[in-house]
C-alpha cells in the first residue's frame, strides 16, 4: 500500500507557502507535520516517527543532538540489518 505523496504541511498551508505562513504554523502555533497511522503499524517507521519527533521538539534545548541522530540511525540499521 503507497499513498500519494504530499508535501509536510499539505493541509496546514498553501502549496507554496510563504516564510511568514510556516513561521505562523510551525514556530508561533508549533504545529508539526501530518504522519499517516501507518508509521505505527510497522516496528521500524515507528522508530523513525519517535526520532523525528525528538528532532522536531518546540524547545530547542530538547531536541537531539546529531550526534545522538547518527548513533541512533546507526543503531536502527543494525538492528533492522539493513543498508542506508
Amino acid at each position: 500500500i503507497v499513498e500519494d505523496y504530499q508535501l509536510p504541511y499539505y493541509n496546514m498551508v498553501t502549496s507554496e507557502p510563504s516564510y511568514e505562513d510556516m513561521l505562523e504554523v510551525v514556530c508561533v502555533k508549533g504545529l508539526r507535520p501530518t504522519v499517516s497511522n501507518r508509521w505505527n503499524s510497522d516496528e521500524c517507521l515507528r522508530a523513525m516517527l519517535k526520532l523525528m519527533s525528538e528532532c522536531w521538539a518546540h524547545n530547542p534545548a530538547s531536541r537531539l543532538t546529531i550526534l545522538r541522530v547518527k548513533k541512533t540511525l546507526a543503531k536502527m540499521v543494525e538492528s533492522q540489518d539493513m543498508k542506508i
